[in-house]
This record gives C-alpha cells, sequence and structure tokens, in this order.
C-alpha cells in the first residue's frame, strides 16, 4: 500500500479498538504499522476488538461466526484480499463482511475503511465499488447456467454437459445462449474468460 498525507485526526474523538488477524505475516506487519501511528485507533492483539481487519478466507469465517452472536459482542470484519473480482466482493458481503479492500490500495482507503466501518457503515474500495457498480447493468447468471458454464471453462462439449447434468443437448444450447447474452460474449471461450474475470467460476473450484 502507498503511503499518501492523512488529514489532521482531532484527539476527542471516540478510539476505535482494531485486531489485525490477516495470514500473511508481511501484511498484517504493514497493517498494524499504518493504524498504530493513527491517534483515534487502538491495536489490540485480542478480544475485544470493534474491528478486525483479515484476509478473504479468515474473513469470510469471522463473518460468518459473528452473526450468530449478540449484537453487543459482534465485532465488525474488513478484510483485505488479494483480489476484487465481482463475484468475490458479492460472497463477502453476503457473508456479512462490512469492508472490502484489496493489496495495494491506498493506505487513505485503509483508514477511511476503518473508521466509516467502525461508524456501523460499509465501505468498499475505488477497485471493489467500481466492479460492483459495473455489474449493475447485467443480468445475473442462473444456477443452472452457472454449472453449464464451468463445464464449458473445462472443455466440455454440449454433449458432455448434457450428459453430466442429465439435461438435453437442446437444453445446453440454450442455457449458453443466456450465458452469452447476460455476459456480452461472441463465444463459448469469450464467456468463460470473461467469467474467469468477474470471479464467477472461483466458487466451483
Amino acid at each position: 500500500m502507498t503511503s499518501i498525507a492523512t488529514s489532521p485526526i482531532r484527539f476527542d474523538l471516540p478510539r476505535i479498538k482494531v485486531a489485525v488477524d490477516h495470514v500473511d505475516p508481511l501484511v498484517a506487519i504493514g497493517l498494524s504499522t499504518v493504524l498504530g501511528q493513527e491517534p483515534d485507533i487502538d491495536l489490540v492483539t485480542a478480544r475485544p476488538a470493534e474491528i478486525v481487519i483479515a484476509d478473504y478466507a479468515q474473513g469470510l469465517t469471522l463473518a460468518g461466526q459473528t452473526r450468530i452472536q449478540s449484537r453487543e459482542a459482534r465485532v465488525r470484519v474488513l478484510v483485505v484480499a488479494g483480489q476484487s473480482r465481482e463475484q468475490d466482493v458479492r460472497i463477502a458481503l453476503d457473508a456479512g463482511v462490512q469492508g472490502y479492500l484489496e493489496l495495494g490500495c491506498r493506505v487513505q482507503e485503509l483508514l477511511n475503511g476503518v473508521r466509516q466501518v467502525a461508524r456501523g457503515s460499509r465501505y468498499l474500495s475505488a477497485a471493489a465499488a467500481s466492479r460492483i457498480a459495473e455489474s449493475l447493468g447485467h443480468s445475473h447468471l442462473t444456477q443452472r447456467e452457472h454449472e453449464v458454464l464451468q463445464l464449458v471453462a473445462r472443455g466440455q462439449s454440449n454433449k458432455a454437459i448434457a450428459l453430466a447434468l442429465q439435461i438435453s443437448i437442446g437444453t445446453v444450447k440454450a442455457h449458453m445462449k443466456g450465458v452469452m447474452g447476460k455476459l456480452g460474449a461472441a463465444t463459448r471461450t469469450q464467456a468463460a474468460s470473461i467469467a474467469g474475470e468477474r470471479g464467477f467460476l472461483a466458487r466451483f473450484n
């Protein structure tokens, strides 16, 4: 993350207790170093913490755990992930993650994210917000379309897909037509490529 000058912080603001729980030790050190310089943020090594900053996998796990906790004990999860593909961001938000940043984001985005999440709001980095904004004009794929597309990405023919999903070849073609229309693809190969870039195939791996 690139360091930039930050705005002066009032010392009378409520202090925010933040725990860093990122799987990458270098990232964890970097996050702790940046946050430890802020006058309104207290780094804690154990609970209770208001906010936990985690990697993608750990963030989803923590978000799931906090959903079953009482409102008083619940912590907010901010993810710092290696990617900001549309599907990854959507899965995280659906899981209950309150903040989503990607590695390489600006320091100010990290600080804004922590403070906004502490206020009870959700926060997306510019890259993550852009991915979601780009998808708003697209229709979402159905579960069956996802299944057909996954097999197409593996190089399966229409006949093989029909056998695997126990549907007719005509139905396979109809699903692929729908997939290509929704993704704006001209060919099966292009559809699989676009789906990979947007993270639609990751959920099946």
